[in-house]
C-alpha cells in the first residue's frame, strides 16, 4: 500500500512540474501584430524568483516549516518555486511604475502573511487572489495598448465635459495612470491581443493548477513518510497509534519535515502524552459513574447521562 501511495505523490509532483513549465512558456510568449513569435521579456521573471526566493525564506524561517528530507520533497520544492516565479513574473506589469507598485504589494502580502502549520500551502488563497487581480489589471492595459489608448482609463471631468464648445475638448477628459509600448514590453509591430493574452491566461491557470497540485502532492508525500514509520510497528500497536494520532493532525503536530529519528521521538512524546490524557479522562468518567446520577435534572442530567454513554431525555420520548 505505502508503495502505492508513494507513487500516488510522485505522481502528482511530476504532473504539477510539468504543468508549471508549460505555464511558464506560455506566460513568457507573445505574438505580435505581424503573427511572428517573441519573448515578454527577462525583467518580469528576475523579479518573480526574487519574490518566490524571499516566499520560500520566509516560509522556512518560521517555526512550524521545515525542509523537505527526501529526494521527492526536494522536488516539490523546486517545482513550487519556479511555478511561483512565473506566475508572478507572468501577473506583473513588464515595467514602469505600475511595476513597482504591484511588487511593494506583493512584498507586504509575503512579509506579512503567517505560515499556515495546518494546511502546509505555500501561497495561500489571498496571494493568489491578488495575483489573479494583477493578470486582468495585465490584459486590461494590453487590450488598451491594443486599441492604441495609451492609458489604463479615462474620466469625463464633470461640467466642463458638458458645455458643447470643442475649444474645451483638450480638458474635458482626463487620463489615468498613462504608459507606453516600452514600459509595457509590446513588441515594435504591436501587439496581437486576442493570441498574446489567451496565452497569458492559459500561462497563469496552468501555473496556478502546478502549484496546488505540488503542494497537495508534498503534503501527501509527507504523510506517506509519517505512514511507513508507524508502520514498521507490529500492526496492532500500529493501529493503536494512529487511532491516537490522526494523519489530519500529523502536521498539526509538527511531524512534517522531521528526520526520520526526531520524527520517532516526536511520535512516541506525542502518543505517551495522548494515553496519559485518556487515562485521565478514564478515571474522571469513573469517578462521576460511582457519584451516581442522583436527583439531577435538567443540564446537569443530561451531562451525566452523555457520560455515561446514554441517550439524552428527549430522544427517548
Amino acid at each position: 500500500m505505502s508503495t502505492t501511495r508513494d507513487r500516488s505523490a510522485a505522481g502528482g509532483i511530476v504532473l504539477g512540474a510539468l504543468l508549471i513549465g508549460v505555464g511558464g512558456l506560455l506566460l513568457g510568449l507573445q505574438v505580435d501584430a505581424n503573427g511572428a513569435w517573441c519573448g515578454t521579456g527577462l525583467a518580469p521573471l528576475a523579479i518573480g524568483a526574487l519574490l518566490a526566493l524571499g516566499a520560500i525564506a520566509v516560509r522556512v524561517g518560521s517555526a512550524s516549516v521545515r525542509m523537505p528530507r527526501d529526494e521527492l520533497g526536494i522536488a516539490a520544492v523546486v517545482a513550487g518555486f519556479f511555478g511561483l516565479a512565473f506566475a508572478v513574473g507572468g501577473a506583473l506589469a513588464p515595467g514602469g511604475p505600475w511595476m513597482f507598485f504591484e511588487v511593494l504589494l506583493l512584498v507586504v502580502v509575503v512579509t506579512l502573511r503567517k505560515a499556515d502549520a495546518q494546511s502546509g500551502r505555500w501561497i495561500g488563497p489571498g496571494a493568489l487572489g491578488l495575483l489573479a487581480v494583477f493578470v486582468l489589471f495585465r490584459l486590461w492595459i494590453s487590450y488598451q495598448g491594443s486599441q492604441l489608448r495609451w492609458q489604463v482609463m479615462s474620466v469625463d471631468v464633470p461640467i466642463v465635459s458638458w458645455l458643447p464648445f470643442e475649444f474645451l475638448d483638450p480638458v474635458k477628459r482626463v487620463a489615468l495612470g498613462s504608459f507606453t509600448p516600452v514600459e509595457m514590453g509590446f513588441p515594435p509591430a504591436g501587439l496581437d491581443f486576442a493570441m498574446s493574452t489567451t496565452l497569458w491566461a492559459l500561462g497563469f491557470a496552468a501555473c496556478v493548477a502546478g502549484i496546488v497540485l505540488v503542494q497537495a502532492s508534498a503534503i501527501e508525500h509527507e504523510n506517506d513518510r509519517i505512514h511507513a514509520l508507524i508502520r514498521t510497528l507490529p500492526p496492532p500497536i500500529a493501529d493503536v497509534v494512529e487511532r491516537l494520532l490522526p494523519e489530519e493532525e500529523w502536521r498539526e503536530l509538527g511531524l512534517h519535515g522531521l528526520p526520520e529519528r526526531q520524527l520517532a521521538r516526536r511520535i512516541e512524546s506525542a502518543v505517551a502524552e495522548r494515553v496519559r490524557r485518556q487515562d485521565a479522562l478514564r478515571r474522571a468518567l469513573e469517578q462521576s459513574k460511582m457519584l451516581g446520577a442522583g436527583d439531577a435534572i435538567g443540564f446537569s442530567a443530561e451531562i451525566r447521562r452523555a457520560l455515561a454513554g446514554e441517550e439524552p431525555e428527549e430522544r427517548k420520548r
